[in-house]
Protein backbone atom coordinates (compact mmCIF):
# COMPACT_ATOMS: atom_id res chain seq x y z
CA UNK A 1 0.00 0.00 0.00
CA UNK A 2 1.22 3.78 -0.57
CA UNK A 3 1.74 6.06 2.20
CA UNK A 4 -1.63 8.27 2.38
CA UNK A 5 -1.18 11.49 3.30
CA UNK A 6 -3.73 14.66 3.92
CA UNK A 7 -3.05 18.24 3.65
CA UNK A 8 -5.95 20.37 4.51
CA UNK A 9 -6.29 24.10 4.99
CA UNK A 10 -8.31 27.18 3.23
CA UNK A 11 -7.57 28.68 0.25
CA UNK A 12 -4.29 30.69 0.48
CA UNK A 13 -2.62 28.72 3.38
CA UNK A 14 0.33 27.09 1.54
CA UNK A 15 -0.51 24.06 0.47
CA UNK A 16 -0.21 24.34 -3.52
CA UNK A 17 3.07 26.52 -2.57
CA UNK A 18 4.24 22.96 -0.70
CA UNK A 19 5.11 21.60 -4.07
CA UNK A 20 7.31 24.04 -5.14
CA UNK A 21 10.77 22.30 -4.19
CA UNK A 22 9.95 18.69 -5.17
CA UNK A 23 11.18 17.13 -8.36
CA UNK A 24 9.00 16.89 -11.31
CA UNK A 25 11.29 14.23 -12.55
CA UNK A 26 10.15 11.89 -9.29
CA UNK A 27 6.80 13.51 -8.67
CA UNK A 28 2.91 13.55 -10.59
CA UNK A 29 0.58 16.10 -9.70
CA UNK A 30 -3.31 15.87 -10.58
CA UNK A 31 -4.58 19.23 -10.75
CA UNK A 32 -8.24 18.52 -9.86
CA UNK A 33 -8.63 22.36 -9.21
CA UNK A 34 -7.42 23.28 -12.84
CA UNK A 35 -5.65 26.44 -11.56
CA UNK A 36 -1.68 28.08 -12.06
CA UNK A 37 -0.23 26.23 -9.94
CA UNK A 38 1.67 28.96 -7.23
CA UNK A 39 5.49 28.34 -8.30
CA UNK A 40 7.83 29.98 -10.95
CA UNK A 41 7.28 27.51 -14.36
CA UNK A 42 5.26 24.98 -12.84
CA UNK A 43 4.32 24.26 -16.61
CA UNK A 44 7.67 23.96 -17.74
CA UNK A 45 7.92 21.33 -14.67
CA UNK A 46 4.29 19.48 -14.66
CA UNK A 47 2.88 18.64 -18.41
CA UNK A 48 1.62 16.02 -20.25
CA UNK A 49 4.17 15.65 -22.69
CA UNK A 50 6.33 14.69 -19.19
CA UNK A 51 4.17 12.59 -17.76
CA UNK A 52 4.31 13.75 -14.58
CA UNK A 53 0.55 16.07 -14.70
CA UNK A 54 -2.95 15.67 -15.32
CA UNK A 55 -5.58 18.64 -15.53
CA UNK A 56 -8.91 17.29 -14.41
CA UNK A 57 -11.75 16.61 -11.23
CA UNK A 58 -13.22 13.81 -13.50
CA UNK A 59 -13.39 10.74 -10.88
CA UNK A 60 -12.61 8.23 -13.35
CA UNK A 61 -10.05 9.91 -15.34
CA UNK A 62 -8.50 11.05 -12.02
CA UNK A 63 -8.20 7.20 -10.97
CA UNK A 64 -6.61 6.54 -14.76
CA UNK A 65 -4.03 8.99 -13.76
CA UNK A 66 -2.87 7.59 -10.43
CA UNK A 67 -2.89 4.66 -12.00
CA UNK A 68 -0.79 5.64 -14.32
CA UNK A 69 1.38 7.53 -12.05
CA UNK A 70 1.79 3.92 -10.36
CA UNK A 71 3.12 2.25 -12.95
CA UNK A 72 6.08 4.70 -13.58
CA UNK A 73 8.55 3.22 -10.85
CA UNK A 74 10.61 7.21 -11.19
CA UNK A 75 7.46 8.37 -9.64
CA UNK A 76 7.63 8.67 -5.94
CA UNK A 77 5.77 11.34 -4.97
CA UNK A 78 2.00 11.70 -6.26
CA UNK A 79 -0.83 14.67 -5.34
CA UNK A 80 -4.16 15.72 -5.72
CA UNK A 81 -4.58 18.60 -5.63
CA UNK A 82 -7.47 18.97 -4.80
CA UNK A 83 -9.34 15.75 -3.61
CA UNK A 84 -12.59 18.84 -2.63
CA UNK A 85 -12.83 19.72 -5.88
CA UNK A 86 -13.33 16.14 -7.10
CA UNK A 87 -16.08 15.85 -4.81
CA UNK A 88 -17.86 19.18 -5.28
CA UNK A 89 -17.70 18.93 -9.42
CA UNK A 90 -19.14 15.63 -8.98
CA UNK A 91 -22.58 16.84 -7.34
CA UNK A 92 -22.23 19.71 -9.87
CA UNK A 93 -21.98 17.59 -12.66
CA UNK A 94 -25.71 17.56 -15.15
CA UNK A 95 -25.92 13.87 -15.02
CA UNK A 96 -25.99 14.05 -10.88
CA UNK A 97 -28.02 17.30 -10.19
CA UNK A 98 -30.60 15.51 -12.97
CA UNK A 99 -30.78 12.39 -11.21
CA UNK A 100 -33.56 12.07 -8.86
CA UNK A 101 -33.17 10.12 -5.47
CA UNK A 102 -30.93 9.56 -2.14
CA UNK A 103 -29.25 6.65 -4.63
CA UNK A 104 -27.02 8.95 -6.67
CA UNK A 105 -25.70 10.31 -3.05
CA UNK A 106 -24.74 6.16 -2.49
CA UNK A 107 -22.80 6.66 -5.85
CA UNK A 108 -20.60 9.66 -4.65
CA UNK A 109 -19.85 8.22 -1.42
CA UNK A 110 -18.42 4.73 -3.01
CA UNK A 111 -16.32 6.58 -6.37
CA UNK A 112 -14.37 8.85 -3.68
CA UNK A 113 -14.27 6.27 -0.78
CA UNK A 114 -12.85 3.32 -4.21
CA UNK A 115 -10.35 6.59 -4.87
CA UNK A 116 -9.35 6.11 -0.68
CA UNK A 117 -9.15 2.43 -1.10
CA UNK A 118 -6.79 2.49 -4.38
CA UNK A 119 -4.24 4.20 -2.50
CA UNK A 120 -4.52 1.80 0.94
CA UNK A 121 -4.75 -1.47 -1.17
CA UNK A 122 -3.15 -0.78 -4.86
CA UNK A 123 -0.11 1.48 -5.27
CA UNK A 124 3.39 1.06 -5.06
CA UNK A 125 4.51 1.00 -1.06
CA UNK A 126 7.22 3.19 -1.88
CA UNK A 127 4.77 5.99 -3.36
CA UNK A 128 4.08 8.93 -0.79
CA UNK A 129 0.18 10.58 -1.91
CA UNK A 130 -1.26 13.92 -0.60
CA UNK A 131 -4.93 14.02 -0.75
CA UNK A 132 -5.05 18.38 -0.69
CA UNK A 133 -8.38 19.31 1.09
CA UNK A 134 -10.17 22.11 2.27
CA UNK A 135 -11.72 22.19 5.77
CA UNK A 136 -15.09 22.92 7.15
CA UNK A 137 -16.51 23.57 10.52
CA UNK A 138 -18.41 20.97 12.65
CA UNK A 139 -20.44 21.28 16.01
CA UNK A 140 -20.93 17.87 18.27
CA UNK A 141 -23.99 17.08 20.07
CA UNK A 142 -22.58 19.01 22.90
CA UNK A 143 -21.89 22.50 20.78
CA UNK A 144 -18.45 21.89 20.53
CA UNK A 145 -16.73 23.34 17.04
CA UNK A 146 -13.82 21.31 15.66
CA UNK A 147 -12.30 21.63 11.59
CA UNK A 148 -13.01 18.28 10.08
CA UNK A 149 -11.35 17.20 6.16
CA UNK A 150 -14.82 18.41 4.29
CA UNK A 151 -16.85 15.97 2.34
CA UNK A 152 -20.01 16.21 0.28
CA UNK A 153 -22.92 13.79 1.57
CA UNK A 154 -23.59 12.39 4.81
CA UNK A 155 -22.60 8.82 3.88
CA UNK A 156 -18.87 10.37 3.40
CA UNK A 157 -19.03 12.01 6.80
CA UNK A 158 -19.64 8.50 8.78
CA UNK A 159 -16.37 7.18 6.97
CA UNK A 160 -14.49 10.10 8.99
CA UNK A 161 -11.67 10.30 6.07
CA UNK A 162 -9.01 10.86 8.26
CA UNK A 163 -9.12 7.50 9.84
CA UNK A 164 -7.80 5.77 6.45
CA UNK A 165 -4.00 7.96 7.10
CA UNK A 166 -2.05 7.89 10.57
CA UNK A 167 -0.97 11.84 9.18
CA UNK A 168 -3.10 14.51 8.71
CA UNK A 169 -1.67 17.99 8.64
CA UNK A 170 -3.46 21.11 8.82
CA UNK A 171 -2.12 24.35 7.63
CA UNK A 172 -0.97 27.14 9.77
CA UNK A 173 0.33 30.81 9.30
CA UNK A 174 2.31 32.30 12.10
CA UNK A 175 2.61 36.15 11.81
CA UNK A 176 5.14 38.45 13.87
CA UNK A 177 4.68 42.39 13.16
CA UNK A 178 7.22 43.07 10.64
CA UNK A 179 7.96 40.11 9.55
CA UNK A 180 6.42 38.27 6.44
CA UNK A 181 4.16 35.57 6.79
CA UNK A 182 5.84 31.60 8.46
CA UNK A 183 3.65 28.93 6.25
CA UNK A 184 3.83 25.37 8.46
CA UNK A 185 2.08 22.48 8.46
CA UNK A 186 1.32 21.16 11.86
CA UNK A 187 -0.08 17.84 13.26
CA UNK A 188 -1.34 19.20 16.67
CA UNK A 189 -4.76 18.70 17.59
CA UNK A 190 -6.13 22.11 18.12
CA UNK A 191 -9.74 21.82 17.39
CA UNK A 192 -9.19 20.14 14.67
CA UNK A 193 -8.70 16.50 13.35
CA UNK A 194 -5.04 17.06 12.71
CA UNK A 195 -2.71 13.59 13.72
CA UNK A 196 0.89 12.40 13.53
CA UNK A 197 2.85 9.32 14.41
CA UNK A 198 4.94 10.03 17.68
CA UNK A 199 8.49 11.48 17.04
CA UNK A 200 7.87 12.05 13.53
CA UNK A 201 8.08 15.87 13.35
CA UNK A 202 9.49 17.80 16.05
CA UNK A 203 7.13 20.04 17.98
CA UNK A 204 3.98 18.86 15.43
CA UNK A 205 5.23 21.06 13.28
CA UNK A 206 7.07 21.42 9.89
CA UNK A 207 7.63 24.24 7.14
CA UNK A 208 5.19 23.66 4.29
CA UNK A 209 7.71 22.38 1.83
CA UNK A 210 7.09 18.74 0.24
CA UNK A 211 10.77 17.75 0.23
CA UNK A 212 10.83 18.20 3.80
CA UNK A 213 7.93 16.07 4.91
CA UNK A 214 8.88 13.31 1.93
CA UNK A 215 12.29 12.91 3.71
CA UNK A 216 10.74 12.76 7.29
CA UNK A 217 8.73 10.55 6.70
CA UNK A 218 10.87 8.19 4.70
CA UNK A 219 12.63 7.86 7.29
CA UNK A 220 10.83 7.09 10.01
CA UNK A 221 8.61 4.41 8.01
CA UNK A 222 11.85 3.20 6.66
CA UNK A 223 10.10 3.50 2.66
Amino acid sequence: MAMLVFIVGDSGEGKSTSFRNLNPDETFIVNSDQKALPFKSFKTKYNIEKGNYAQTSSYPEVIAAMKAANKNAAIKTLIVDTFTRIGTDYIMSPNFRQTKGFEKWSHLAGDLYDVINIINDRLREDLIVYLVCHPYTAQDEFGNMSKKIAVQGKQLEKFTLESFSSIVLYTNIKKAPGQPNEFTFSGENNNNSAKVPMELLENNEIPNDLVILNTKIREYFEI
